[in-house]
Formats: C-alpha cells, structure tokens, sequence
C-alpha cells in the first residue's frame, strides 16, 4: 500500500506555504508540549501556539489557510487558525472530546514520526554517530547469545531487525564521511594562498568534524576490534540454532513460506557480512 493512501491529501501541505518556518516550529512546540501532559487539549494546544507566536522569530505573512493568517492578525487568532488548519491536514488527530469536556488536540503519529526524521537527518550531529552504531551492533550481537537471552525470543525482530538498520545507518553516516573529502577537496581546490588554507583548517567546522571522527576510527585500537568481533558473532549465530528460530520467527511475522523467509534472512546476513569485511574498510 502506498503511504499516499495512508495520509491526508493535505499532509504534505505546511512545508509548501509562505509561513511554512512558522508550522514547522509551532508543530515542535505542540510535541514538545504533549510530551509533557498525560494528554494535549484544545485549550493547551492554542495557549502555547500563542505564547509562541507572540514571541515568534519569524514574520507571519498573510495568507490564506482556509481562513487568513499574518501579520495583521493577533496571537489568538493566528493560533486558532493554525491549530484548526494542522487538523484539516492531519497534523492533530480529529476531533475528540476528552474528559475535561475540552477537544483532544494530539499530535497524530504520522506528523511525529516525519518531524523525529527529519531533525535526525537536518539536525543531528554526527559526531560520534558511526561509533555508536558499531556499539550497538556489537551489543545487540553479545547479549543474544547470553543466557537467558530477552532478544532470543524473537530473534528475527530482536536480533536480525535491528542489526540491518544499523547497518544501514552506518553505510548512510560513512557515505556522508566520504562525501565530506570532496566537500574539502572543492573548497581546498578554490583556495588562492597559503593563508587562506591556513584560516580554513583553523575555522571549518566540517574540517575538524571530519577528521574527528576518521581518526577516530582509523587510529582507535577498540574499533578494529569490535569490527571483528562483530565479524566473529555473526558467523556464530548463522550456524547457531537461533538462525533457525530467526527463518520461522520471520516466516511468521512477514507471512512468508519457509524458503522464502529463508531467502531473506540469507540476504540479510549476506549483506551484513559484505558490509563488514568489504565495504566498510
């Protein structure tokens, strides 16, 4: 099933509207706000959108949301509007009336999901990102063979699942490294004197991000490692009988026949495998 036919027509609608900075940010502070009350009312809701846009950075331009907001409107009205336009785009759940007698105005599933990644991806800081991804992939590995293990019981969405999002997390953070040489070759390369390339390893906080974490790496004697021993519990739990357990575990879960389930989880460990002996070096 597509995700369009998941979501509102309108979902997409905020992030393409003059005050498109503005949403973003009152859309934060609903989240941020709920996550401190058991449950988010209309009432909350519309109080912390007005605290904020009265204290608000941007410049609200007027436009039309289905009714107008901007400059020329007050707080309120400028809150009440916003907050009915992200429910008609789903952004707040329908309407609902909680036990205050008040509407519940949550954030919907979908919006928190979509803003948690799109921070990660714009926000983060990826120092120190690819190490913890090598942590974790060690980790997940070490505790399932222990005894009595919690990830055992279901070893394909404990064990298997997660390992492979790392993975792919650890490719993504590495291909942003690589990419960073050519963004300092490019910048080295324009460069017309000595001083100027002096002033740039002094101030560029991508330069020094960048060799950071690759010294890091390279010259850490943990991380070598870990890489092997991730190498080592990998082949150990292919030929263990938890990979057995994994293909029925998957079989089930994915409702896949048997060869199938298989298919997948040889795969997946085949990439793990290739990843770690070929591609991350």
């Amino acid at each position: 099933m597509s995700f369009f036919e998941l979501i509102d027509e309108k979902f997409f609608n905020p992030f393409c509207c003059r005050n498109r900075e503005v949403y973003i940010a009152c859309i934060d502070q609903l989240i941020e706000k709920s996550k401190e009350i058991p449950v988010l009312y209309e009432t909350d809701a519309r109080n912390t959108l007005i605290l904020y846009l009265k204290n608000c950075e941007y410049t609200i331009e007027t436009e039309n949301i289905g009714e107008e907001v901007g400059s020329g409107k007050s707080p309120q009205e400028n809150a009440s509007a916003i907050l009915r336009y992200f429910r008609i785009c789903g952004w707040i759940t329908p309407q609902e009336i909680g036990r205050s007698g008040d509407n519940i105005a949550s954030v919907s599933a979908y919006c928190r999901k979509l803003l948690d990644a799109i921070h990660k991806i714009f926000d983060r800081d990826a120092n120190g990102a690819i190490t913890n991804h090598i942590f974790s992939m060690y980790e997940i590995l070490k505790s399932s063979f222990g005894k009595d293990s919690v990830r055992a019981i279901r070893p394909y969405l404990n064990i298997l699942v997660p390992l492979v999002e790392n993975e792919c997390d650890l490719k993504n953070d590495l291909l942003i490294l690589k990419d960073s040489i050519r963004e300092i070759m490019r910048t080295v390369l324009k460069m017309a004197d000595a001083n100027s390339f002096g002033q740039f390893l002094i101030k560029d906080e991508l330069l020094n991000r960048f060799f950071n974490d690759y010294f890091f790496i390279k010259r850490s004697g943990m991380i070598p490692s870990y890489i092997a021993d991730i190498d080592r519990m990998l082949r150990r739990l292919r030929r263990s009988e938890l990979y057995e357990r994994m293909v029925e575990d998957c079989r089930q879960i994915e409702n896949l026949e048997e060869t199938q389930a298989k298919e997948k989880i040889d795969r997946q460990f085949a990439e793990l495998d290739s990843f770690i002996n070929l591609e991350y070096e």
